[in-house]
């Protein structure tokens, strides 16, 4: 908890708010210029999912941004690899981030998060439950991602990076659902994509490449 707390404090500043307002303004355009969507089919598909996908795109992309004041500069910094030299686990070190990204992105999203459940209180049930076991996945990703990548100037490629795979899967899963027609493609295609992916990383993952990191 003591942890989760200094990393929100690191983020909680002026460039934070304006981007809680940016993701405000531009979902209550969405809303505003978008009429009843309880019956409307893009592709086959409810268009339902594709809103909850576009705001998981705006989840992912700032997740990517506030990573920066958390476990990218730890990494940048040098603590990681005393973290490792105290033998901490890869695993940890992704656990303990992992909560304070998701917190931290969640309260960023909040007020967007409002007003799609004020607008669109049938949705509730699918955002608190789609919306927010992929967007806790997509935090462990990012982190991982993190621990991952050696140079260290490709981090500011990860917003762009992770938000553009969450569109492929979005292309994939849709392709998957007009070919089967199974509800199941688009409600299990992208997090089983993602805990993959994810899971692939850690068990790749080693000390030596992460302390070998560089500029």
């Amino acid at each position: 908890m003591g942890l989760i707390t200094l990393n929100l404090k690191r983020v909680l500043n002026w460039n934070y708010i304006f981007m809680s307002a940016v993701a405000a303004i531009f979902g209550m355009i969405f809303l505003m210029n978008f009429g009843d969507i309880s019956e409307n089919i893009v592709f086959g598909v409810d268009i339902k999912y594709f809103m909850l996908d576009g705001y998981l795109c705006l989840f992912i992309f700032f997740a990517g941004e506030i990573s920066k004041d958390m476990l990218q500069q730890e990494k940048i910094t040098k603590r990681i690899e005393w973290k490792l030299a105290n033998g901490i686990k890869i695993s940890s070190i992704v656990k303990e981030n992992l909560l304070s990204l998701w917190i931290g992105t969640l309260i960023l999203l909040f007020p967007l998060l409002l007003m799609i459940s004020i607008r669109l209180p049938n949705l509730i049930l699918l955002l608190s439950t789609y919306f927010l076991i992929l967007s806790i996945l997509y935090s462990a990703f990012i982190n991982v991602l993190i621990l991952w990548i050696r140079n260290m100037n490709w981090f500011k490629s990860i917003p762009i990076f992770a938000t553009l795979l969450h569109i492929l899967l979005v292309v994939l899963k849709c392709g998957i659902f007009m070919k089967t027609n199974n509800v199941w493609v688009l409600l299990l295609f992208s997090p089983v994509s993602i805990i993959v992916l994810t899971a692939c990383g850690l068990c790749l993952m080693t000390k030596e490449r992460i302390v070998s990191s560089y500029y």
